[in-house]
């Protein structure tokens, strides 16, 4: 290390030049950095959806659902199977462990399904669902328009729309939602089939048919070749209509004399309203995973304006969800935090150094240290987000404390040394303190490494926080080093020292009470240890919870109508509620999206309603009143509308959190079974049990019955009797009542499907389905009625199963209290329950919790590890086991003011606090090694200990000082900003602050007094 220090500042040049190509490099890999808005939390999964028209859900599960999941069960690294079927669609989603490539993953899932495919019903196609995740859905519009239709709007959508969006790079896929998909419509008349003795399959067969162009390969005349075809595709309604059917004597019979032919709309599941404009047609922006967010949305609202010229004049693109809006907001607040704080570091170092030449070479390692790091994320492909840049701005006043010590002490060593001497004693004062301030730093990053042990969804957030901290304190020890010491040589003054007057009496105030307390240092470590008994009751008494909300400026509403609600009816009541809520002022826009789109992630039914609410800006509404407020106004005029149950959450949070846990609330109890009936029973007793935890609302119980169905049964004696089979009459719902799509008609670039059933006015009531009349082996026409009966049953709306078992949830938020408290209440509440479940039966609490307690469990095994590593380093670092046993005493006591921070603060202890107490055990460690090791190389030269004691705090009382009010202040623009994701940083700077003033107390005053009392136990010969 003498031979690079000297080398360095020798080679001054060569280091001012690197600096700048540095800073240059730092610049370039600043601009290039990807950006989002906050981490991707969604776990690596794969998600299966199979369509299947006319399945009721307990068809769907029996013959679709469990077949795949069957097939899915001893992939490699899965964690976790779980399905819901739903009458026409089955969903089944494959969670692997963290870590696992998700191409290798779909890899698998695609393998697998091919050997499913085999056991699931004629037809139906099982797909995988885009490469995207819980963040994915970063764009989203609405088409509208005074003029044109639905059906015009949606072709728009899927046709000229979806079709230029799809292509930009970073889009997975482009999902529709709402209006109505066009289509072509053969309505056959049931009489006329029968006036010319024909049967639907004959239709249909006449329709498939009919609709291929023909190859007849090319003709040769001289030297030319010339390719043939025979043109038959249907381009028209009256195509359509002018195909042969049949021929009778030479007549023939078109599909116009048995059916009429019309443009037609196909069945849809969902549906979309927007504000006071009634039904909209939607498109949502699918990113790919792992894409760069804001470059998409960048290209995407390019594209956006290209694609607005190309629409009809009477048609408006109309962007309602923008991801760019909370990037840009949660990026705004680190980026504002990071300057705001360095400001507040620059403040405090001019105070305390009083020189504007010494303030400055401190001040330069902050903007070096964050491009170095810049160079280094980019290094490693690392975003920058909400969590990484907090990192940056969490360490902003921690970056600093290395060049601090550096250059306070080569300062020290100029004031009594002359301009012959200035390459000298720069040199021995930077090798004096090399030595501890790089243990400080190599302490104060190994503390971080409980972080990376971090699983799940607390891992992905918090990990980023920890590698942008690791990577800067790295950057800043690599300035001090490197350098600040040339730096020293160029700016730093010869001569005595200035000072302002108040640092002066600051320290003359510290000397006189250290001293007045060394005569008593055994009263010192009592009280200090009666400070930290209180602290311990105070820390009992804190409630817990995973993390803080991030406030994304809007409000996402699950609305739950009974059952059996049509999906006309829950579209009008969206309607409704949309204009109502538009009379709430803070509210910008209400898009309500009943029941599930065409790529369905989440497959609901036409009773539930998804709202997305956007609020305004203080930009927008000077007078904007909390989101709280806003929330609580929603209530109270969503009471208004009878017949719906609400839970409230965010759009991004709800997307989430039902990708990784299927849950859509903060807690959940879910009960496992075998029989619907029974787990209908129990969910029943479980919501009016949680219903009564203090803390509890939105309860809710997944709907399980409710659902009508009618099932017609054949008398298989009577059919036999006709010649009839089963097959006969189920080819006749299926087709006659469902529909069948046989074939596709060209427009162009656009398909739209050529769909065939009986006319409506014959099959709109059951009476009228058990009039339709099958043709028997005789050739005549018997209804229906004849042979079959009709009964009215009720269904299960939705059947879901973890892991190979069925499931119900119950489900509901926390207010007004902790949420690990509401937990253990519930847990309580749940045990009477539990314990008269039937064999086969129980119950799993999930929900937020889940990884709140498994971050918490992994941080108790790993930390003591840690600690015991410092322990080692400290050892190494001090010479001395004993003064590294006293530098690990201050940090039970670092912890006092954190804890009562929080408590002050009414706060609860989250994952967000638990992450700032480690930080603060590494700066604890930092200016306690900086104390004792200096304390200790004056004893060694010679000086008595009292002497050695006064002096060595003396003389580093400014270093500390200044090294914890960089740090305090560096934190305080992240505890009083109020905007997007303030929320998380908050306990994190909250925390840190507060230990650090309990911490530089007790390492100022606690430290030396117990140092005194271990040295003089030492020194007593008869005690060795």
């Amino acid at each position: 290390m003498n031979n690079i220090i000297d080398f360095l500042l020798k080679q001054r040049v060569f280091v001012l030049i690197m600096t700048i190509l540095i800073g240059a490099a730092g610049l370039y890999s600043w601009h290039s950095l990807p950006i989002d808005a906050f981490p991707d939390v969604t776990n690596v999964q794969v998600m299966i959806l199979t369509k299947v028209p006319g399945f009721t859900s307990i068809d769907v599960e029996q013959r679709v659902t469990f077949p795949i999941e069957q097939r899915m069960s001893g992939l490699t690294d899965v964690i976790q199977v779980r399905s819901v079927s739903k009458s026409e669609i089955s969903q089944v989603v494959i969670i692997f462990k963290d870590g696992t490539d998700i191409y290798f993953a779909r890899q698998q899932v695609f393998e697998r399904l091919s050997e499913a495919k085999e056991d699931l019903p004629e037809g139906c196609v099982p797909e995988m669902t885009p490469i995207s995740t819980g963040l994915g859905e970063i764009y989203q519009y609405t088409l509208e328009s005074d003029e044109l239709s639905l059906t015009e709007l949606r072709s728009l959508q899927d046709w000229v729309v979806a079709p230029q969006l799809r292509p930009i790079q970073g889009v997975a896929e482009i999902n529709s939602f709402g209006g109505f998909v066009k289509q072509y419509a053969v309505n056959v008349d049931p009489v006329a089939l029968e006036k010319y003795e024909l049967e639907l399959r004959t239709v249909i067969e006449a329709l498939e048919n009919n609709n291929a162009n023909g190859g007849g390969a090319f003709v040769v005349k001289d030297w030319q070749q010339t390719f043939i075809r025979s043109l038959g595709l249907l381009e028209s309604i009256e195509d359509i209509e002018n195909i042969v059917v049949k021929s009778e004597g030479g007549v023939p019979v078109l599909v116009k004399n048995i059916a009429t032919v019309e443009y037609g709309k196909q069945q849809r599941q969902g549906g979309v309203t927007r504000d006071d404009r009634g039904e909209v047609v939607a498109g949502m922006v699918i990113m790919l995973k792992d894409a760069n967010s804001k470059t998409v949305v960048d290209n995407v609202k390019e594209r956006v304006k290209v694609i607005q010229n190309t629409l009809p004049k009477n048609v408006k693109l109309d962007t309602f969800y923008d991801r760019t809006s909370l990037i840009q907001a949660c990026i705004a607040t680190v980026v504002d935090a990071i300057g705001e704080g360095a400001l507040c570091v620059i403040l405090v170092l001019f105070l305390f150094l009083a020189e504007f030449r010494t303030a400055l070479t401190v001040l330069l390692s902050i903007p070096l240290t964050f491009l170095v790091s810049f160079i280094i994320m980019d290094f490693t492909s690392m975003s920058s987000n909400l969590m990484s840049l907090g990192g940056l701005a969490f360490s902003v006043g921690m970056v600093v404390d290395a060049t601090i010590v550096v250059t306070e002490n080569a300062r020290r060593h100029l004031a009594n040394s002359d301009k012959k001497n200035r390459l000298l004693a720069i040199k021995e004062s930077v090798l004096e303190v090399i030595r501890p301030v790089t243990f400080s730093v190599f302490i104060v990053s190994l503390i971080l490494i409980p972080l990376f042990t971090l699983q799940g969804m607390e891992g992905k957030m918090f990990i980023p926080l920890a590698q942008t901290m690791l990577i800067s304190m790295a950057a800043s020890l690599l300035m001090a080093i490197f350098i600040a010491p040339s730096l020293c040589h160029i700016l730093l003054p010869v001569g005595k020292e200035s000072e302002f007057f108040f640092t002066k009496y600051f320290n003359n105030l510290y000397e006189s009470t250290l001293k007045l307390l060394l005569k008593f240092p055994r009263t010192v470590v009592g009280l200090s240890c009666l400070l930290l008994v209180w602290a311990a009751v105070l820390a009992t008494g804190l409630g817990t919870d995973f993390m803080p909300d991030l406030d994304e400026n809007a409000i996402a509403i699950n609305s739950v109508r009974l059952p059996n609600a049509s999906l006309a009816g829950s579209v009008k009541t969206a309607d409704e509620i949309g204009r109502i809520l538009r009379t709430i002022p803070e509210i910008k826009t209400v898009v309500g999206k009943t029941g599930r789109a065409e790529i369905s992630e989440d497959p609901m039914g036409p009773e539930q309603t998804d709202f997305v609410i956007m609020l305004k800006t203080k930009e927008e509404l000077p007078n904007l009143r909390s989101k709280a407020v806003v929330i609580e106004e929603v209530r109270k005029l969503l009471a208004q509308v009878p017949g719906l149950r609400h839970s409230f959450s965010q759009p991004i949070a709800l997307r989430v959190n039902e990708l990784i846990s299927g849950i859509k609330s903060s807690v959940a109890i879910k009960i496992f079974g075998d029989d619907l009936d029974k787990l209908a029973e129990i969910a029943q007793e479980a919501t009016s049990i949680m219903a009564t935890v203090e803390g509890a609302y939105d309860v809710k119980a997944a709907q399980l019955a409710g659902m009508q169905q009618f099932d017609i049964e054949v008398d298989k004696k009577v059919a036999a009797s006709y010649g009839l089979n089963v097959s006969e009459v189920n080819e006749l719902i299926e087709t006659a009542v469902g529909g069948k799509d046989v074939s596709t008609v060209i427009e162009g670039q656009r398909r739209f499907s050529l769909f065939v059933r009986f006319a409506e006015d014959t099959r709109k009531t059951m009476a009228q389905i058990m009039e339709l009349r099958v043709k028997t082996a005789m050739g005549q026409y018997i209804p229906l009625r004849t042979f079959a009966n009709v009964k009215e049953i009720e269904v299960p709306i939705e059947i879901k199963r973890e892991n190979g078992i069925r499931s119900l949830i119950v489900e509901g938020n926390v207010t007004n209290r902790d949420l690990g408290g509401f937990v253990a209440d519930l847990q309580a509440a749940l045990k009477p329950l539990e314990e008269k479940l039937p064999t086969g039966y129980r119950i799993a609490l999930g929900g937020q919790f889940e990884n709140q307690q498994r971050a918490m469990k992994q941080l108790a095994i790993v930390v003591p590890i840690v600690l015991l590593l410092i322990l080692v380093l400290l050892v190494m670092a001090l010479g001395k086991l004993r003064d590294a046993l006293l530098v690990i005493s201050i940090l039970p006591f670092a912890l006092v003011g954190g804890v009562v921070a929080l408590w002050g603060w009414n706060m609860t202890f989250s994952v967000s606090a638990a992450i700032a107490f480690i930080v603060l055990l590494g700066i604890a460690v930092q200016d306690g090694v900086l104390l004792v090791s200096f304390m200790r190389q004056l004893i060694d030269e010679g000086e008595e200990l009292s002497t050695a004691v006064n002096k060595g705090c003396a003389l580093r009382f400014r270093a500390i000082l200044m090294t914890t009010l960089t740090t305090f202040i560096g934190h305080v623009p992240m505890l009083l900003s109020t905007s997007a994701g303030a929320d998380i940083q908050q306990p994190l700077a909250l925390v840190v602050n507060g230990g650090l003033v309990s911490s530089t107390l007790l390492t100022l005053y606690f430290l030396p007094a117990l140092f005194t009392i271990t040295e003089k136990y030492f020194s007593n010969p008869k005690e060795n």
